[in-house]
């Protein structure tokens, strides 16, 4: 039937044919009426009744005794109108609970329901389709052959994270998602203005009647056929028959169930023959392969000597490369301006790097959502710290469901100020903000490798490391730092780079590349007869649940001095009541020839004159300064632990 054929058909009564369907659909609707609360929802979910029903009894591949089937049919609900239906469907089907997780709370349905801001679920579902497409690649359709379902309000159509990840669904050829919105004949032009959108985007669209199980069912047989990704638009009239009387038939999905386990038996037979059955299972339970961390750690430091002094970009970008050869799992999205931007053309049509999605970050930040849901695959995403403006939505929606998405994040835009949007320094504080998310700033080659390798362990939540491709200096490397071997000092977060030398009398707290600076500091304070600690603190969130004692150790009780080339928001917790931040307020501004110490720079010499007045009363100062710009001393303590 054509696409618009459907369209056109009349409207018939939801009840006007009686059979298997329309009794499937009529305990739905029972049950939603039992099930759902609130009488805003209850009429959305009873459009999507007939829907289910076909869907359910006769297209999707789902085991009602295994509900964990790894190759079973994905079934995302998007909208709050429909979050009733995914535990309505699941005991009507006789569908196994599952088991409680170790910390008390049920196990997450991430392939049932995905409600979050609007549009989110639609996107994880087409990032659910890209899981599938990567996992069929290399374990082949014997192995991997599912579908996913996403069910969503149409005004979710409109939205932007909604139609970046349409595009790049059409862009990446996934045809095994299908998109079903519900809707009312007295929306559908609205609708008409949006659905254009999705053709052009590459997609199959449909409309059918969503009470006629018959236009479900054909509508629902053509997206298995094409080559597309789907849209199938189900539009209700109102109904003027009254419903057929509801009759308890615990049979009703006895067929359904039949057919789920059928089609499971044949796959574990297929699992059994397959040469690739331990490494399917151990990704399908994301497992990580064994020795893997052994083997990460010797590779990065037989090399650290030769790159002890590179920027952390370069150094990210070789863990990233050494990580695609350790975890096969490992799946990259990148923005076009992304840590992996210049990536060779003849790795980029490999597709065993990454997978370009240009400047639709806000949809790539919602398939990498939809790749952690899916299970199998590690997703890991680059792009821009200036970008994170238009991810945060979907980074909240990992943050708040516990997916474990790494994203590698440049910010020389803190430091140079070129680009169109200002210096993003408020990002970093919003970030730290955001509950659930891990902020890496790793200050060389070795926390680099070092936060990556927390990132990789971290499996409650996303983790963003932000890197710069400015060099670290030939200073860089501390004595102290070596001394620890093999341990990972950033794994609590913050530790002490270079203790004073003899009685501390200031601390230099930074991240990044400013504690670098600040060993270059600490050298010019001892020149002038100063004893300077250097603090490095790549990771708040890992510091903050320190033991005091150990955290008192670190910061010690001399005056303290914060340094990042960002916003001084926050950093009150660690600098006490009379501490000094030296950062960036503004959104930067480029340095006066006349002027080359502007506010908006962070230099050796800048954090020397500010510790000496810090330290020494202003009749004693050796040099005259006009101070930072950041926070003024006396900056009340949140933290009183430190």
């Amino acid at each position: 039937m054509p696409e618009d054929q459907a369209s056109t058909l009349p409207l018939a009564p939801p009840h006007a044919a009686p059979g298997m369907p329309q009794r499937l659909a009529t305990a739905i609707r029972h049950a939603i009426g039992t099930h759902e609360p609130d009488p805003r929802y209850a009429p959305h979910a009873q459009v999507m009744a007939d829907f289910c029903a076909v869907l359910w009894s006769r297209f999707l591949r789902f085991d009602p005794a295994s509900p964990e089937w790894p190759d079973r049919d994905r079934f995302v609900v998007s909208s709050p109108r429909y979050r009733v239906l995914p535990r309505i469907m699941a005991e009507l089907s006789g569908q196994t609970p599952l088991p409680p997780r170790m910390d008390g709370h049920a196990a997450a349905h991430h392939d049932r329901q995905a409600c979050g801001p609007s549009g989110q679920g639609l996107g994880a579902a087409i990032g659910m389709a890209l899981a599938e497409q990567h996992l069929a690649a290399r374990f082949g359709r014997s192995l991997v052959n599912h579908r996913i379902w996403g069910l969503g309000c149409w005004t979710e159509l409109s939205t932007g994270v909604a139609l970046e990840s349409a595009a790049l669904a059409g862009q990446m050829g996934l045809d095994r998602v299908t998109l079903v919105v519900g809707l009312w004949s007295g929306e559908r032009e609205a609708v008409d203005a949006i659905l254009p959108r999705y053709s052009a985007s590459g997609w199959s669209v449909r409309k059918v009647n969503a009470g006629s199980p018959e236009q479900i069912a054909a509508a629902i047989t053509s997206s298995q056929r094409t080559h597309k990704p789907c849209l199938i638009a189900c539009i209700a009239a109102p109904e003027t028959d009254p419903p057929p009387p509801f009759v308890d038939d615990p049979g009703l999905w006895a067929g359904a169930a039949r057919r789920g386990a059928s089609a499971r038996r044949s796959w574990l037979r297929r699992l059994l023959k397959d040469r690739q059955k331990a490494e399917f299972e151990r990704m399908a339970r994301n497992q990580r392969p064994a020795f893997w961390q052994p083997d990460w750690q010797r590779s990065w430091r037989e090399h650290g000597s030769a790159v002890a002094r590179v920027s952390t970009t370069f150094a990210a970008r070789r863990g990233l490369e050494t990580l695609h050869e350790l975890l096969p799992e490992l799946t990259c999205l990148r923005s076009r301006r992304g840590m992996l931007a210049d990536l060779p053309a003849s790795r980029r049509s490999s597709g065993e790097m990454d997978l370009s999605c240009g400047t639709q970050v806000h949809g790539m930040a919602a398939l990498l959502n939809g790749i952690a849901m899916h299970d199998g695959l590690l997703a890991f995403g680059t792009s821009t710290i200036i970008a994170v403006d238009r991810m945060r939505p979907a980074l909240r929606y990992a943050a708040m469901t516990d997916l474990q998405v790494i994203y590698l994040l440049t910010d020389d835009d803190l430091r140079r100020g070129d680009g169109g949007g200002g210096q993003p320094v408020e990002q970093l504080a919003s970030l730290r903000a955001m509950p659930n998310v891990a902020v890496f700033r790793p200050a060389d080659h070795r926390e680099t490798m070092e936060c990556m390798e927390l990132a990789l362990r971290r499996t409650s939540g996303p983790s963003l490391l932000t890197l710069e491709s400015a060099p670290a200096l030939a200073t860089s490397t501390a004595p102290e730092r070596e001394q620890h071997g093999l341990t990972n000092l950033c794994a609590r977060g913050g530790y002490v780079l270079a203790e004073a030398e003899g009685t501390r009398q200031v601390t230099l707290i930074a991240t990044g590349h400013e504690a670098i600076l600040a060993l270059a500091a600490r050298k010019l304070l001892r020149e002038a007869g100063i004893a300077a600690a250097v603090v490095s603190l790549p990771c708040w969130e890992l510091f903050a649940v320190q033991k005091m004692t150990y955290r008192a150790a670190v910061l010690g009780t001399a005056p303290r001095i914060g340094i990042e080339a960002a916003s001084g928001f926050g950093w009150e917790r660690w600098l006490g009541t009379d501490g000094l931040f030296v950062g960036i307020d503004g959104f930067g501004a480029p340095s006066a020839p006349d002027q080359p110490d502007s506010a908006a720079d962070i230099t050796p010499e800048r954090i020397c004159r500010d510790a000496l007045r810090l330290v020494r009363p202003p009749s004693d100062a050796l040099v005259e300064t006009t101070g930072g710009n950041g926070a003024p001393s006396g900056m009340a303590s949140v933290d009183a632990s430190v």
